[in-house]
């Protein structure tokens, strides 16, 4: 599906939960240097920024045109979002967001994919990690009160998730940030 930026670039305006695209800013402003690394540097991560903003609005947007959802398994799946949205550091049923819903879990999981084109445990996980991100990059709280903020018991295994999601863990990507 070809993308057009301007409409991706609208659709995060004022968006205040992108993480990824604060770590890029946060890395051109620290970048030092001249010539032609910096021109390679800067045209490379304006490259990146445009993927970013491109990449977040196809997590984010659902599929207004499909013709398997109707007008109101949209708005069902609008609260079941704004549901998770709200609750994603908390263990979150299947059954909860289907009464939610008003669907059966089977459709709901259906429906749900087929408009944001993810599982809702992706959906879930993705909120889960962009808030972490959010944590470690303008906060001091160490990884295990990150772990616990985004809904894990365990800070390894929210490092493992993190390291699997990201590449870096948790600690890296801190440091990465430049400002922690």
């Amino acid at each position: 599906m070809n993308e057009n930026p301007q409409d991706a670039f609208l659709s995060v305006d004022g968006s205040t939960n992108f993480p990824e695209l604060i770590l890029l800013l946060k890395q051109i402003k620290n970048h030092r240097s001249s010539g032609l690394s910096a021109k390679l540097f800067y045209e490379s991560k304006v490259a990146e920024a445009v993927a970013l903003i491109i990449k977040k609005t196809r997590e984010t947007k659902p599929l207004y045109n499909s013709r398997k959802l109707t007008g109101q398994d949209l708005l069902c799946l609008k609260s079941v979002t704004s549901y998770i949205d709200d609750h994603f550091a908390s263990h979150l049923s299947l059954n909860t967001l289907s009464r939610i819903a008003c669907m059966s879990t089977t459709k709901l999981k259906c429906t749900f994919k087929e408009a944001y084109k993810s599982t809702i445990s992706e959906y879930i996980l993705n909120k889960r990690l962009a808030q972490a991100e959010y944590l470690l990059v303008n906060t001091d709280f160490s990884i295990s009160q990150i772990a616990q903020a985004v809904g894990y018991k365990k800070s390894g295994n929210f490092s493992d998730a993190f390291h699997k999601n990201t590449g870096l863990l948790p600690l890296v990507y801190r440091k990465a940030s430049g400002e922690k």
